[in-house]
């Protein structure tokens, strides 16, 4: 990262929250007493964050916690309504040791392991097993507020009895369980305040986040926070900058899978308190047609087809996780611009083909349709000689088994060669859905700073702390995890402060 790079964030950063210096905490003078003196509310617990956490509607599970664990609760969000990454997931959520999951066979040691396995040894250990002990409580918690989930067993590892689904007509996941969880915010009275935006914590002498500046459309407001502040304003996905500075320059040209609106505010609130930032490098990726959000992953994760460039040629080998793959494609194309080749015996797999262009026509999302491959180049708007060529080498390494040796390679275990006509072409991007990298918290969700040592009164959940996550997780923790980990905030800033 270049020195100037590093100079623009932090002149950006400035400029949101006035200036780095913990000279600017409020004197250590009561709370209510000072809530008196300014346009200020005064509450027990501050949550900052609706449902942007990415994939954890953390704010809303930590703060229908703290809210029915009878203290007095506000949630924050800068959005005219809750929003965020959950919006945009399919719902599904990884857990271990719910009703529906005794005597599956599971324990807290193998699902430890296998979420450390997957994040390559570099998630906390501690975070995860109080994650891993909250799952199965939270999942329960959800299927009695009436989220339909339902329990998938015996998939191959490391899914294994640990995978729920959320039963839909087709609604998103996602926004199913967000409805749920804002029917209960209703139920019991927990105040939402949209179009409030949280720039900067306060602290007392004693180091104590204590409240939360905020501005809105009616000007500026202090939240104060007897308890704790919980912030579950989601990662930096959203931030071009920020990316590029921990990401590098490749970086700018992903595309956006989630929510517009996960830009940093966790880094840029908790870095004048010596917040220590981990994994800011790690984010989960997949594939996307940026123009209409359409995903295209069914067909590019099938055993089928080729990935080319707009100039004709192979980029990267289609036997890569979606993950992997789809970090890959902005770092070796110039603008994060490619198509999927394939060809109508994509539906011999369980007809995915049909499903996709189905789906892609109510959508209005582009699809190239011709009975030659020159006919699809020119409708595509791809380098004609080149993907000529790309298709012939492609089929010819596939009928001579030789696909390994190709540039880059092809490895999957059976190949098909795209021969038969029509042939279609299928715009795709690798998009970023959630960063994992963040403000560092412990197992009772405290963000710590550059010693490991908790920052009284502040917490953190989602994709909006660090420390759980890197490279990989079982699929569906980030949902769970984010609103396991707020629910275990949420407790340990009430008790705590009892």
């Amino acid at each position: 990262m270049s020195s100037i790079l590093r100079r623009k964030f932090l002149a950006s950063s400035a400029a949101v929250l006035g200036v780095f210096s913990l000279n600017q905490n409020i004197a250590a003078e009561p709370v209510k007493e000072q809530a008196k003196k300014d346009n200020s509310e005064k509450f027990d617990f501050v949550v900052i964050g609706a449902g942007a956490a990415g994939l954890g509607a953390a704010g809303l599970a930590a703060a229908i916690e703290a809210k029915q664990a009878g203290a007095s609760t506000v949630l924050l969000e800068k959005a005219p309504r809750p929003d965020g990454n959950t919006m945009y997931a399919s719902g599904t959520l990884c857990a271990f040791g719910s009703r529906e999951q005794k005597g599956l066979g599971d324990t807290l040691e193998k699902f430890v392991n296998d979420q450390m396995h997957e994040t390559q040894g570099m998630g906390d250990r501690d975070a995860i097993e109080a994650f891993a002990l909250e799952s199965g409580p939270a999942i329960d918690w959800l299927i009695d507020i009436g989220t339909p989930l339902k329990l998938k067993k015996d998939l191959p590892h490391p899914k294994l009895s640990r995978q729920f689904y959320m039963t839909t007509d087709g609604t998103t996941g996602g926004s199913i369980l967000m409805r749920r969880m804002l029917a209960v915010a209703k139920k019991i009275g927990l105040p939402i305040h949209v179009n409030t935006k949280a720039y900067e914590l306060i602290t007392n002498d004693d180091g104590r986040v204590i409240g939360v500046k905020t501005r809105s459309p009616n000007g500026f407001k202090i939240y104060w926070a007897e308890k704790g502040v919980m912030i579950a304003t989601g990662g930096f996905s959203a931030n071009e900058e920020m990316r590029t500075m921990y990401m590098g320059p490749w970086a700018a040209n992903l595309k956006i899978r989630g929510s517009l609106r996960n830009t940093g505010e966790n880094i840029m609130m908790t870095r004048p308190l010596g917040a220590k930032l981990v994994n800011m490098t790690e984010f989960y990726a997949g594939p996307i047609v940026p123009e209409t959000h359409a995903n295209p992953a069914r067909v590019s994760n099938s055993a089928y087809g080729m990935i080319v460039g707009k100039d004709g040629k192979r980029c990267v080998d289609e036997s890569l996780g979606q993950a992997m793959r789809s970090k890959l494609l902005p770092q070796v194309t110039p603008d994060n611009r490619t198509f999927i080749i394939c060809d109508i015996k994509t539906n011999d797999e369980d007809n995915i083909l049909t499903k996709l262009l189905d789906r892609f026509k109510r959508l209005n999302s582009p699809v190239y349709e011709a009975n030659t491959i020159e006919e699809l180049a020119d409708k595509a708007g791809i380098n004609k000689a080149n993907l000529v060529n790309s298709v012939k080498e492609f089929n010819k390494a596939i009928s001579e088994g030789k696909g390994p040796s190709l540039v880059p390679p092809h490895n999957r275990k059976k190949a098909h060669p795209v021969a038969t006509a029509p042939f279609y072409a299928i715009p795709m991007s690798g998009g970023i859905a959630a960063t994992f990298g963040g403000p560092k918290i412990n197992k009772h969700a405290q963000v710590v700073d550059v010693d490991d040592k908790p920052i009284p009164g502040l917490y953190a959940a989602g994709n909006a702390s660090g420390g759980l996550w890197y490279a990989e997780d079982i699929a569906g923790s980030q949902i769970s995890s984010g609103i396991a980990m707020g629910r275990i905030g949420a407790r340990h800033a009430i008790n705590t402060a009892k």
